[in-house]
């Protein structure tokens, strides 16, 4: 049963090395790597290449031109031949048994799809593991995919795994929304396996500050029009109403959090960007049945009843700016 493992890459460099060499020192040897360089500007290809020479097994693709990492994945996907496929971030890596213990999963279950490793955070400033919060234990460890399927929407399971080659060449990576756009074919991919398997194999997730989803740019608001293209897709699949209203819950949540980027850093965007910024926002609040949100999220402090966008952003801007005022007194009270 042969895995392939793909590797999308851009500017990774100083993390290569480390990924490549949990990659390749697999415990379990019948394994392709197929690494995409998307047209690094930095010594990564000269990495790669290093690495294909010492191990056959290996595999170097480039990009034409940059293009991001879902669509650097869907080539490697498209030369794939392994009968189970993986993905891992460039910065990041697995344990030694990561392969071989999801590989027995599937051998012994050939209802499975989908095996998930075992997330654990590491600092890439200390090289240390952040502790986890508890493991929800609602969380069977087997189940449909429909059923991890609305586990995956606030990440409550790992969108990280080890998934059948046939399923996942069905669903290529949505592309018009930067890195995001894996996240959207992640979870379809959930939702149409047959069953979902938590596994026990490590993936060793790096929080990187440089990374493409902490950067300052108007690329993170593609991640409203994202999540909007997963919740028709999923209404268009007929999904049970509680994953649609926690994707809300979640898409609620990155709307706040959009709004306090955009305020925050408003400057820093040309007037062309800050229209098409306030654009993403306003169609992404007029997408929301309110009556649908949990009160926790709708009525504190009645920030959902307002009939527009506009007076929404006023009212959440004047309530961030008297919590600012008012910690700044807290604080000059202690000095």
């Amino acid at each position: 049963m042969t895995v392939s493992i793909i590797i999308a890459v851009y500017n990774a460099e100083k993390y290569l090395q480390r990924c490549l060499e949990s990659v390749l020192g697999q415990t379990y040897r019948d394994i392709e790597v197929i690494a995409v360089d998307d047209c690094s500007t930095d010594g990564s290809l000269q990495v790669l290449q290093r690495y294909a020479e010492r191990d056959d097994r290996m595999k170097v693709l480039r990009m034409e031109r940059n293009s991001g990492a879902p669509a650097a994945r869907n080539k490697a996907m498209t030369v794939s031949r392994g009968e189970l496929m993986s993905t891992v971030d460039a910065d990041d890596a697995i344990s030694p048994d990561a392969i071989e213990k999801a590989v027995r999963i599937f051998e012994a279950n050939p209802t499975v799809d989908i095996v998930t490793y075992d997330l654990v955070r590491v600092s890439n400033v200390t090289n240390e593991e952040i502790p986890q919060q508890n493991k929800n234990p609602r969380i069977p460890r087997r189940m449909t995919g429909k059923e991890a399927c609305y586990w995956t929407i606030l990440w409550d399971i790992p969108g990280l795994d080890v998934v059948r080659t046939s399923l996942e060449k069905r669903f290529f990576a949505e592309t018009q929304y930067g890195q995001y756009g894996d996240e959207t074919t992640t979870h379809i991919v959930f939702y149409h396996a047959r069953e979902v398997v938590l596994g026990e194999g490590k993936y060793y997730y790096y929080q990187n500050p440089e990374s493409y989803t902490n950067a300052i740019s108007i690329k993170r608001f593609e991640l409203l029009e994202c999540r909007q293209s997963l919740r028709r897709q999923l209404v268009e699949l007929g999904a049970d109403e509680r994953i649609i209203r926690r994707l809300d819950r979640k898409r609620w949540g990155e709307l706040m959090s959009m709004c306090d980027l955009y305020r925050r850093y408003r400057d820093r965007f040309t007037p062309e960007e800050q229209k098409v910024l306030w654009g993403r926002m306003s169609e992404t609040y007029d997408t929301f049945r309110f009556r649908d949100l949990p009160l926790s999220l709708s009525l504190m402090p009645f920030r959902a009843m307002m009939p527009s966008f506009s007076l929404f952003y006023r009212q959440q801007m004047m309530k961030l700016t008297i919590k600012e005022y008012v910690l700044r007194f807290r604080n000059s009270l202690h000095i």
